[in-house]
């Protein structure tokens, strides 16, 4: 009833995912940085500094009009086509139109990392986790120092997380732990792995002194509340997602999970306005339909529960998790 929180690599930057965690479209500005060439115009310059301002700003359709521009200069087109791969991606959710986006990039410059990274996040995210796979063989062939390589062995462990691999994914992780022992990031995947493979207090440790090195790190103190809550620790759970939604209120994953905490408490109002929030944060998750089905179920109102349980299937929830809320449909709404 709820969910971990993993960690996603895009553009070789760390990105809190997976659920997969927020990816911003900032990212695309710190990766593409700008320098100063003589080969460059000065009104190009301009053009693409205007850009990433209005990128930054959230006005995503204008920076995609002055990135297309861009795509027609020679000496731009390779950053343009990666920044607004981002931008479909990130902002716009138009995954077919960054997909593009990168096969260009890649035809632009075949041996750089970056669109075969930013692809598989694409790939991980629209549940293509064979796809994401493929392009991080590819990407590991480019990698040209140690963080390039973590980044491909985290996306590699995100994309097995997608298909319950989770021991697979653990090699992975291992693999990077060898480059970083101490990357938040992979260590935060390893826990993870670990809780799904039912070392939950081995997990739990992990997450544990993540958080004494990152205490307002809100993915971390999700993870913290989703392995309490595996070790039936549901006091412990709620602390740890009040606490996170202390620093982000309107985190849909946390809320949803939290609202699984409350159910199991009996709190069936809270838990009832903690999923209508996420759900009006994010309605696209079908945990959080799923969570919203069974507390509709405690309180009895079948009809609010088989739609919420119908709601959770149409976006994909059995793909995903498994069959769990299609027996409930079939065994309750009858």
């Amino acid at each position: 009833g709820h969910s971990y929180q993993a960690t996603l690599y895009f553009s070789a930057q760390l990105l809190q995912g997976m659920r997969i965690i927020s990816l911003l479209a900032l990212i695309i500005a710190n990766l593409l940085s700008v320098q100063a060439q003589t080969q460059r115009s000065t009104a190009d310059a301009v053009k693409w500094a205007r850009a990433l301002e209005l990128d930054s700003l959230g006005k995503t359709a204008q920076a995609v009009k002055l990135y297309t521009d861009l795509t027609n200069e020679p000496a731009w087109a390779y950053k343009a086509y990666m920044a607004r791969s981002g931008a479909y991606f990130v902002v716009l959710h138009d995954y077919q139109e960054a997909f593009m986006d990168l096969a260009k990039a890649m035809e632009l410059e075949p041996d750089s990392i970056a669109p075969y990274l930013n692809r598989s996040a694409c790939y991980i995210t629209a549940k293509m986790p064979d796809r994401a796979l493929s392009d991080l063989d590819e990407a590991l062939v480019r990698a040209r120092d140690r963080e390039d390589s973590i980044s491909v062995f985290v996306n590699q462990a995100s994309a097995l997380f997608t298909v319950r691999k989770f021991d697979v994914a653990l090699t992975a992780l291992d693999k990077a732990l060898l480059l970083d022992s101490t990357s938040m990031a992979v260590l935060l995947n390893k826990a993870t792995a670990l809780d799904e493979l039912g070392k939950q207090e081995e997990a739990y440790t992990i997450t544990l002194k993540l958080h004494e090195l990152f205490p307002v790190d809100v993915a971390i103190m999700n993870n913290l509340g989703y392995q309490s809550s595996n070790m039936k620790n549901f006091d412990e759970a709620r602390s740890w997602y009040e606490k996170a939604l202390k620093v982000d209120p309107k985190d849909a994953y946390i809320l949803s999970n939290l609202s699984y905490i409350q159910l199991q408490q009996g709190a069936l109002n809270d838990a009832l306005d903690s999923v209508e929030r996420s759900i009006r944060s994010n309605p696209n998750n079908s945990y959080a339909y799923r969570n919203a089905g069974l507390i509709w179920q405690a309180k009895d109102n079948k009809a609010k529960a088989c739609d919420a349980f119908e709601k959770a299937l149409s976006l994909g929830f059995t793909t995903e998790y498994g069959p769990e809320v299609a027996d409930l449909r079939k065994n309750y709404c009858k």
